[in-house]
């Protein structure tokens, strides 16, 4: 083609992406780290049904999401957004709260997550949501700020989201990012929407394509676990990658920071 492959994102969000992925593998332990990752799917094998309800079947929810991180021994209070007055002064909320179903922070010394409880009666939501909280856990400690953040604060979250990503959860984040659904009460019709998290649903669709090659996979396996249209933008994405291979090798032999 005259002007080279079609990219799958944008040019300068597609540059974006490479960039933090570069700077997450600097940071999180490179390729090596990915591939000891699994790609988390909505099945029991990853989640086993939970009995319990309510507040107790969040803290079976996050420490599932823990352990699927490589976070089971990183201590985490978990708490609902209805915070008392006293508990207030206490709570250290890293990143602004409007809007947002759940944040991550300090309560006195001790890391803490609270979320709204309505996220129990939403599976994937709540998977996606414990995820993002964690990685900003998983990134507390890195002190440098990832690709933009110095000019534009917002790509802290984006790049936290990637983390969420890295980790293997980019295909539940997906399915999550965007609901449409028709609705009724008392005799009246209509349609609902709504957006969940930071990161588009074509910026989670690469991100999972990225994560997928770097293992070494076949998208196959995500395909069968995607929203049907998600599914078909990860068979583009994955065309994109197919189509520019310095892409990935360029991250293959991404600079890992010594631990």
């Amino acid at each position: 083609m005259m002007f080279g492959a079609k990219r799958f994102l944008d040019t300068d969000i597609e540059d974006w992406h490479i960039a933090c992925w570069e700077w997450l593998l600097l940071h999180l332990g490179g390729v090596a780290a990915v591939r000891r990752r699994s790609l988390v799917l909505p099945t029991p094998a990853f989640f086993p049904k939970i009995e319990a309800e309510g507040h107790a079947r969040a803290e079976a929810v996050l420490e599932r999401v823990k352990m699927l991180m490589g976070m089971s021994d990183w201590p985490c209070l978990l708490m609902t957004r209805q915070i008392t007055n006293a508990q207030i002064g206490e709570f250290t909320v890293l990143r602004p709260t409007k809007g947002i179903a759940a944040t991550f922070g300090f309560f006195g010394n001790e890391a803490a997550v609270t979320y709204d409880p309505q996220l129990v009666s939403q599976p994937y939501k709540i998977i996606a949501t414990f995820a993002h909280e964690l990685a900003h856990y998983r990134l507390h400690d890195v002190l440098e700020k990832p690709p933009g953040a110095d000019v534009e604060p917002q790509l802290e979250e984006l790049a936290t989201e990637m983390a969420v990503a890295f980790h293997g959860f980019a295909l539940m984040s997906a399915n999550s990012a965007f609901e449409f659904q028709q609705t009724q009460d008392f005799g009246r019709q209509g349609w609902r929407s709504s957006f969940s998290g930071y990161l588009s649903e074509d910026s989670w669709i690469f991100a999972l394509a990225v994560f997928l090659a770097l293992r070494g996979d076949e998208p196959g396996e995500a395909r069968k676990h995607l929203k049907d249209h998600l599914a078909k933008k990860l068979d583009s994405a994955w065309k994109r990658l197919a189509a520019a291979p310095d892409l990935l090798q360029r991250l293959r032999e991404a600079p890992v920071r010594a631990s």
